[in-house]
Formats: C-alpha cells, sequence, structure tokens
C-alpha cells in the first residue's frame, strides 16, 4: 500500500513539471510579440526583447541543422557545426526582428497541436490582417522540458527548407568556412 501511495505521489509531481502545452506556449510568445508589432516605434529595448522572444521560441541548435543537407552537417567536425549554429542563430534573430510586420495580425485562431510521440508537435495558427488570412505552422520539438521550434512555415513556405536551398547553392561554390563568414556579415548588417 505504501508503495502504491509512493508511485502516486511520483507520478504526479512528474505531470506538475511536464512541459506546457505547446499551443500555449505559441500563443503566449504571439501575444507578447503582437503587442510589440502593434506600436509605431520600437524602441531598442523592445527590439531587443524581440530577439530575445525569438530566442526563447527557437530550437536555433536543430533549425541551423536541418537547413544543411545532412553531409554537409556531417562533414563538419564539432567546432566548425557549433560556430555554424552560433552565426546561423545571430542572423536569423537579427533579420527577424527587421522584418515583424510579417507577423502583424488582426486577429489568430490556432488549431490543436499534432502530436507525434511525446516530444514532437505541430502547431497551426491562421492570422488574420485586414482580411488576408496567413497560415503558420510551427514545427517544434521539447527541449529540456520546454516547447522550441525549429521550423517555421509560412504559407507553405519552410524556413529550414528555404535556408537549405540558399546553403546547398553557395556549398557548390564555396567551403564551408565562407559560408559562416557569409552568415556571419548577414548578421552583422542586420544588427544595424
Amino acid at each position: 500500500m505504501f508503495k502504491k501511495i509512493l508511485i502516486a505521489i511520483a507520478c504526479a509531481s512528474l505531470l506538475s513539471f511536464a512541459a506546457e502545452d505547446p499551443v500555449s506556449v505559441v500563443k503566449s510568445k504571439d501575444i507578447e510579440l503582437q503587442n510589440i508589432i502593434k506600436k509605431s516605434k520600437r524602441t531598442a529595448k523592445e527590439t531587443e526583447r524581440v530577439k530575445n522572444l525569438l530566442n526563447d521560441s527557437f530550437d536555433f541548435a536543430l533549425l541551423a541543422k536541418k537547413s544543411l543537407a545532412a553531409s554537409d552537417w556531417k562533414a563538419q567536425d564539432e567546432a566548425s557545426q557549433q560556430k555554424f549554429v552560433t552565426e546561423f542563430q545571430r542572423m536569423v534573430r537579427n533579420s527577424s526582428a527587421n522584418r515583424l510586420e510579417l507577423y502583424r495580425a488582426d486577429s489568430t485562431i490556432y488549431e490543436p497541436a499534432k502530436m507525434k510521440g511525446s516530444d514532437d508537435a505541430r502547431v497551426i495558427a491562421h492570422l488574420w490582417n485586414k482580411g488576408k488570412e496567413s497560415v503558420l505552422e510551427y514545427k517544434m520539438t521539447l527541449v529540456n522540458g520546454k516547447w522550441k521550434a525549429w521550423d517555421l512555415v509560412i504559407d507553405d513556405l519552410s524556413t529550414a527548407r528555404n535556408y537549405k536551398e540558399q546553403f546547398s547553392k553557395i556549398l557548390k561554390e564555396k567551403s564551408f568556412a565562407e559560408l559562416i563568414d557569409i552568415i556571419s556579415k548577414k548578421a552583422d548588417e542586420a544588427e544595424k
């Protein structure tokens, strides 16, 4: 009997530490983002908050890895992979903060999460802005107990696939180190 009580307590404790629902995670980030976007002029502090929201929302390591062909990723040593992830994250963070108007919405409806196992989910959001609908699909994974997006599909255009196509073209003519330099320069330009 005592053993059953301990098991029940342990299960209840685990459930209380379970990750939030992926839809709730997306909704809460979107609400904060929409509040910032609605302002006609953003302060430097608000722009930095947007960048932090992006950092909190995305698994940049997985997005970076999926933005390369598997063979290109595997061909790199760990230090090169890490440098790529770092510069890729800076580029996406800075450029996304500058293109916030893409995410402006008058209203948003979220579909229930489509789960694949217990640690992969897809959240689909329908955004309306001035009567025009856009569909965003967040491909998410559970990382250290938190839901993080690793791809954002906007009206059937995948962020990961788009980067993968661009990077594949670059890598046909340039080295991996040169690709990192290109990404680093784009991150610097977007930061200005």
